[in-house]
């Protein structure tokens, strides 16, 4: 803006990259701002998705059309017990192909090497339902009718103590051996994870029968019919049993998480303050940088310069302050996304749709800052300040 014979055949970006550079220590104050603020926001999303699609990890490897559920349990790893007289009765409805029931508590596992005992979730079936979708599950189906024995999560956290086929310790206080692992996210609630067969879980839990299940899984023959099939299991059970399909089971687990637990309130308000930052750290770069040079702007009026074109230079400052910004924020971001899975198993990932929705909100950053930096500019009369 120096050059102001030239200003009037400057174009818009030209201007706007000069004027941001003139002052290049303070040029990258607001790149480090945005881009601080654009890495939180990556964050605070991160862990945000992380925890809604960790909230139906049991579902998600579990093959069942309909579930039935207590209605005063929190979440399906988090369950209370209701009759498996349930199952018998919804087995009775027409177009229910099968029924399985499903055992879901928590016990102390022992550190084979530390004696340290942490909670594991544990997960029980029948052997002979096919109750888990993963094959490496199925494939020890014979072997977990043994007592005693169990598959453990090869991605349980590193305080379970080493893992290997043969190991032996205690859950529960009972003696097991390990005898295979499966694949399965960890999540806010369980990091860690094992499975054995109903009756070796019911020995762990002194006082519960079969008869108490966490779970009613229901597969049905024709899958269009899934709503009819459960407007009729409505009218057969008690209100004992809330009866949901696949998608209903995951989005009651969802909302757990986001409405009836401080997770959603925790990473959203976090978003919201580090985009409230970002923008009160642009709006001050851009006010001093206005302020600075406002006999520069008052020229550009003398010359002819409306305050539309001027108001323009200003929003075209911000964008690039967006965009400049946002690729350190993005990268920094990926980094730790990739740190923070291998460290605690949880699945952040970086997605095509988070990252062009931040990317929108650090130009709606910046052009607010802009907007509320723009009155200096337009009040500006070229006859006070020249």
């Amino acid at each position: 803006m120096r050059n102001r014979k030239n200003a009037q055949t400057w174009d818009g970006p030209a201007l706007a990259w000069l004027n941001l550079i003139h002052a290049k220590t303070r040029f990258f104050v607001a790149l480090s701002a945005i881009g601080f603020a654009v890495t939180l926001i990556f964050m605070q999303l991160g862990f945000l998705g992380a925890v809604l699609k960790t909230a139906t990890f049991i579902y998600d490897n579990l093959n069942f059309d309909i579930v039935l559920i207590s209605p005063k349990s929190l979440e399906a790893s988090y369950t209370l017990p209701f009759s498996r007289q349930r199952l018998y009765q919804a087995a009775a409805i027409p177009g229910v192909a099968s029924v399985a029931p499903f055992y879901i508590s928590f016990k102390q596992w022992r550190n084979p090497e530390t004696k340290f005992t942490r909670s594991i979730l544990t997960m029980g079936f029948n052997p002979k339902d096919k109750v888990f979708k993963d094959p490496e599950i199925n494939k020890y189906r014979l072997e977990l009718q043994s007592q005693d024995k169990l598959l453990i999560n090869r991605y349980s956290r590193p305080e379970f103590g080493s893992r290997q086929v043969g190991l032996k310790t205690e859950l529960g206080g009972r003696d097991i051996e390990v005898i295979g692992f499966f694949s399965m996210t960890n999540s806010l609630r369980a990091d860690g994870t094992v499975v054995m067969n109903d009756q070796n879980f019911i020995r762990l839990y002194t006082g519960r029968s079969f008869n108490d299940i966490s779970l009613g899984l229901i597969n049905v023959n024709d899958r269009d019919n899934i709503n009819k099939i459960i407007q009729n299991l409505k009218q057969v059970l008690p209100k004992d049993v809330e009866i949901l399909s696949r998608e209903q089971a995951g989005e009651r687990d969802k909302n757990y998480w986001l409405t009836s637990t401080s997770i959603g309130i925790i990473f959203g308000t976090g978003a919201i303050m580090a985009f409230i930052v970002g923008t009160v750290i642009v709006y001050q770069v851009l006010y001093s940088d206005i302020t600075e040079h406002l006999s520069e702007y008052a020229t550009l009026k003398a010359i002819g310069y409306s305050n539309f074109r001027l108001s323009k230079v200003v929003l075209q400052e911000a964008v690039i302050l967006a965009f400049l910004g946002f690729i350190p924020g993005f990268f920094i971001s990926s980094s730790l996304y990739i740190i923070t899975r291998l460290a605690t198993g949880l699945p952040m990932e970086m997605s095509y749709g988070r990252a062009s929705f931040v990317f929108i909100l650090a130009n709606i950053m910046c052009s607010i800052s802009a907007l509320l930096s723009l009155r200096q500019v337009l009040t500006t009369d070229p006859a006070d300040v020249l």
